[in-house]
């Protein structure tokens, strides 16, 4: 008689046939996150990843009046340290004792039930990863709207985030500039939200339309006009302390906080690139921005420009009008986009869906790293492998884990375009 399937097969189906397919695909189904750089330079330590950086040029060089003249006795170039924390991102899904029986007969049958699930998982991990290498650590995904903001009891009227938002840690919001991102694109059936300045009321998400929000317990949710809406963890908590430090924490306007990785922004190469006129896109504010970010890159760095849907659509227009080739240009990882030049090297355009609405972001992708303590895996224990039994049920859960952060080593070098039009 055949001996029946083990869970542990189902454990070896998780780490043998889908976590390589999660490590290969995952970053590939990204733009961003393909073209990002691990430098190597990182060291975490304990719940921080620790970058050495310099903050001043060599005092010691001089031109001498004479050849009988004194050099300039000097330390050398200064260093300070910059630090991001390690954020932790989950994935999960739940599967049942009887489906684990039901497929006892055939290892074929549950790699494809699991080989489903954990698709579908990436997808949605990338899709949260995304936006947060375009968010500021903050996590405000969304603001009740300023004017009837509740309509019915667990309904949320929800709206784009704009400079009335209530929460002041996360800034450089403009509202609707071109319509490419709906004020409900992050939510989804059973996500736990939080509502107000630090996630004061908190709920689940038991349906979404494409203007309002419906939630419930845990708890009924107040609103007030102007609250930020953030995803919490399983615990209800994380608002404004949980997400990645994406590019609007490092190329934020210098209104907002005054540091950035723990660095003050008024250190030479730390203020980014910003402008925030309201304007129709021009390839001549890009250039500008461009040309200026590129006074603090090295020569081998390597640029990429990412927009919306509307500003793509726009900058392809632009290059026709001036009657520019609008040829594609490959950059790494198999990846083209519409390409940009100003003299100064080519670059690609990318149409990144979730690039924030009217905004240009000039990238140097060498500036960037990608911090890591591993590559995404399976929790484990060590008698079920990655299947993990829930307390006092029958069901099990396979769940994905990654440690890591975004690190900019050079905002100055990166060039941020917000409130552009068609």
């Amino acid at each position: 008689m055949a001996a029946p399937f083990q869970l542990s097969a189902y454990s070896a189906a998780l780490k043998e046939v889908l976590l390589p397919y999660v490590q290969n695909n995952f970053p590939k189904k990204t733009i961003l996150l393909d073209q990002l750089q691990r430098s190597g330079k990182e060291n975490y330590i304990n719940d921080e990843f620790v970058f050495p950086l310099y903050n001043s040029r060599h005092g010691g060089v001089a031109n001498l009046s004479t050849d009988a003249g004194s050099i300039v006795s000097a330390g050398g170039r200064t260093l300070t340290r910059g630090t991001v924390p390690v954020e932790t991102i989950t994935g999960a899904f739940d599967i049942t004792k009887l489906a684990v029986d039901a497929s006892k007969s055939s290892q074929g049958a549950v790699e494809a039930a699991l080989a489903a699930q954990s698709t579908t998982l990436m997808s949605d991990f990338m899709r949260h990863i995304n936006r947060q290498f375009y968010g500021d650590g903050i996590g405000v995904v969304s603001m009740v709207r300023v004017t009837g903001g509740s309509v019915g009891v667990g309904t949320i009227a929800v709206e784009a985030p704009d400079a009335s938002l209530d929460d002041g840690r996360s800034i450089d919001w403009y509202g609707t500039i071109n319509g490419d991102i709906s004020p409900t694109k992050y939510f989804a059936v059973d996500q736990i939200i939080g509502v107000g300045t630090g996630a004061a009321a908190v709920g689940t998400v038991t349906s979404v339309t494409g203007t309002s929000v419906v939630s419930g317990a845990p708890t009924a949710v107040a609103t007030s006009a102007n609250d930020s809406i953030y995803i919490l963890d399983g615990s209800g908590a994380g608002a404004g302390s949980a997400e990645f430090l994406g590019m609007r924490a490092a190329l934020s306007s210098t209104t907002g906080t005054s540091t950035y990785a723990s660095v003050a922004r008024n250190v030479t190469g730390w203020t980014p690139q910003f402008g925030s006129a309201s304007e129709a896109l021009t390839a001549n504010r890009i250039t500008n921005s461009y040309l200026a970010a590129k006074e603090f890159s090295e020569e081998n760095d390597l640029y990429a420009l990412f927009m919306n849907k509307t500003l793509f659509q726009k900058y392809g227009d632009v290059l026709t009008a001036m009657r520019r080739t609008v040829n594609s240009l490959e950059l790494v990882g198999g990846w083209s986009g519409l390409a940009f030049e100003a003299g100064a090297g080519k670059a690609a355009v990318f149409l990144d869906y979730d690039v924030p609405d009217g905004e240009v972001l000039i990238v140097n992708l060498k500036s960037w790293t990608l911090c890591q303590v591993e590559a995404p895996n399976w929790m484990e224990e060590p008698n079920t492998g990655a299947l993990l039994r829930k307390q006092n049920t029958i069901q099990y859960q396979a769940v994905l884990v990654w440690f890591a952060n975004l690190f900019c080593g050079a905002p100055g070098s990166n060039g941020r375009e917000t409130r552009k039009s068609d």
